[in-house]
């Protein structure tokens, strides 16, 4: 998928996040990859070629993450708020998977739904 968005903040261009840390309510997800319109993002979203491949939700605050894969490099990524604001990013899945598996040892975010298969 090419990027459309707001590429890469600044932490992660000049190489300050090594580890995924996923502290506080909400995941991580604004350090990696581009930031996407709302409308950009849930139009990729809706294409029949992009499939769900995890949903998570986080048990205090009701927020959910769904992690789409519309290509084999790069993920579509959906933070929805207890309200239902969405915001999207493209991040690429060499990035986000060790996110993905931070967050479900953790605790705090739990797997709702699952196609992606595990590395491990």
């Amino acid at each position: 998928m090419v990027s459309h968005g707001e590429c890469q903040s600044e932490s992660l261009k000049n190489g300050t996040d090594s580890q995924p840390s996923t502290g506080g309510a909400a995941p991580p997800v604004h350090r990696y990859g581009c930031r996407l319109s709302w409308q950009l993002g849930d139009r990729l979203r809706r294409l029949d070629t992009v499939t769900l491949a995890s949903e998570l939700a986080d048990s205090r605050s009701k927020r959910t993450l769904s992690v789409y894969d519309p290509d084999g490099d790069t993920y579509l990524v959906r933070l929805r708020t207890a309200v239902g604001r969405e915001k999207y990013r493209e991040i690429p899945k060499a990035e986000f998977d060790p996110v993905l598996d931070t967050l479900s040892r953790e605790g705090r975010w739990n797997f709702v739904a699952q196609t992606r298969r595990s590395s491990k």
